[in-house]
């Protein structure tokens, strides 16, 4: 008889990551972990009370490696919080079923209804990391550019990600870097 393959909750949340990573976070059940895994759903229920727990630790994992990648970016042509726009139309070019969970998920207002929005702050401290500029702004202001920032990003991130408009990378990039450079003549950082 072979051993019994043991399912550790790293197994079963590296599972359920790549569900959602291929798929979105829709289609996460135990029954689909379970199939992922090739056992019943009995070890997910074991480690976890309910799928809404099983989503939370997924959508945290998901958070973290979005800003992974996000930061990954570097041009070193551009401003620094130019890179780290870019890297997140990157983002939503390449990792689809992740920018739908975390960005266009019902999932997403479920989850921040019990959380912090971690990736929001997390994006926010990198912007202001980056761009020395922006710590010169008061922080109302700082987070004003970095609203219109993001909401554009998102804007052009969600069409890229959906495949609702022909835009190739450079071109959006393009967009960015003049919206970006208004924001901060607007501010007077320029």
């Amino acid at each position: 008889m072979p051993p019994k393959v043991v399912i550790t909750k790293e197994k079963m949340l590296n599972a359920a990551f790549e569900i959602v990573r291929e798929q979105g976070i829709e289609v996460l059940t135990a029954r689909s972990i379970a199939q992922r895994l090739k056992c019943s759903t009995q070890p997910i229920y074991s480690m976890y009370a309910s799928m809404e727990e099983v989503k939370d630790d997924v959508f945290n994992r998901a958070i973290d490696f979005a800003l992974a990648r996000m930061k990954q970016y570097h041009n070193e042509n551009n401003a620094a919080a130019m890179n780290l726009a870019i890297g997140c139309l990157l983002f939503a070019q390449e990792e689809k079923g992740l920018f739908k969970a975390l960005y266009l998920s019902d999932y997403r207002r479920q989850f921040l209804e019990r959380n912090r929005d971690k990736l929001s702050e997390e994006l926010f401290a990198a912007f202001l990391q980056i761009d020395n500029r922006l710590s010169e702004l008061e922080e109302s202001k700082a987070k004003t550019v970095f609203f219109k920032v993001i909401t554009y990003w998102l804007g052009i991130g969600t069409r890229i990600n959906t495949n609702t408009i022909e835009l190739d990378i450079d071109e959006a990039t393009e967009m960015l870097e003049e919206m970006y450079k208004m924001l901060t003549r607007k501010e007077g950082l320029l």
